[in-house]
């Protein structure tokens, strides 16, 4: 299979969901959109699409975001399978009606996520462990529409991964990063380590060493699980 990587900043990789994809004998195009190259005018070439996070939002006026949220509009209703991550997420949400608002926790580090009804049966999320500890970089979040399914959530920020259609599924949270790309992540960002302080960079240091290898776990099988659903 093909699959098209949306990709909105260079620190913001497919990283773990790629590795997964092409040692599962796929391949992988992906476009830069913050460097002006241009969705592809067809999806026929593609089985499904990953779209990854960044620091513009969902909102943003840019000439790129508003045509790319015109692209998933149209690539959801003709039934792409698809994975939002965090900025990628809030475009499928945005592109499905859904408002883009400010998460009323911001979380930046490691939290906690939890099934849903809609989690029981799901092909991705069923075998998550309750309660996974997983990696999330934002500030804004997203409602929720009719078609919407929520498939894992948090007490103070609800809106945490949600299904479509088939195989299109949105994850507000980053399962796809190692300690390479956290501690870019860091570096760049001084108003998420603003927030954070001296004492909550430390903590995320040490919340890494505890958490990552499990969430790297469920992103394989969930990966692995996505590439199974969509198999034509």
């Amino acid at each position: 299979m093909h699959f098209l990587v949306i990709q909105h900043l260079d620190i913001e990789p497919p990283a773990l969901i790629g590795e997964v994809i092409r040692a599962a004998g796929h391949n992988l195009t992906t476009i830069h959109l913050d460097q002006g190259e241009q969705l592809p005018a067809s999806l026929a070439d593609f089985n499904g699409c990953i779209i990854m996070g960044g620091p513009q939002s969902a909102n943003d006026q840019s000439d790129y975001i508003r045509a790319e949220l015109a692209w998933v509009k149209q690539a959801l209703a003709e039934e792409l399978p698809m994975l939002g991550i965090c900025l990628g997420a809030q475009i499928m949400a945005r592109a499905a009606g859904a408002q883009i608002i400010p998460s009323p926790v911001r979380e930046l580090g490691w939290f906690p996520v939890y099934h849903t009804v809609e989690s029981e049966g799901d092909a991705l999320f069923a075998a998550m462990p309750e309660g996974l500890a997983v990696f999330q970089w934002h500030g804004e979040t997203f409602s929720l529409t009719d078609a919407m399914k929520l498939v894992a959530s948090h007490p103070q920020v609800p809106a945490q991964a949600f299904r479509l259609g088939r195989g299109q599924y949105g994850l507000q949270f980053h399962v796809e990063v190692d300690e390479s790309i956290i501690e870019a992540w860091i570096a760049h960002g001084e108003s998420e380590c603003e927030t954070l302080g001296i004492e909550g960079i430390s903590l995320l240091h040490r919340e890494t060493s505890l958490y990552l290898e499990s969430m790297q776990h469920y992103c394989r099988d969930m990966v692995s699980s996505w590439l199974k659903e969509i198999r034509v």
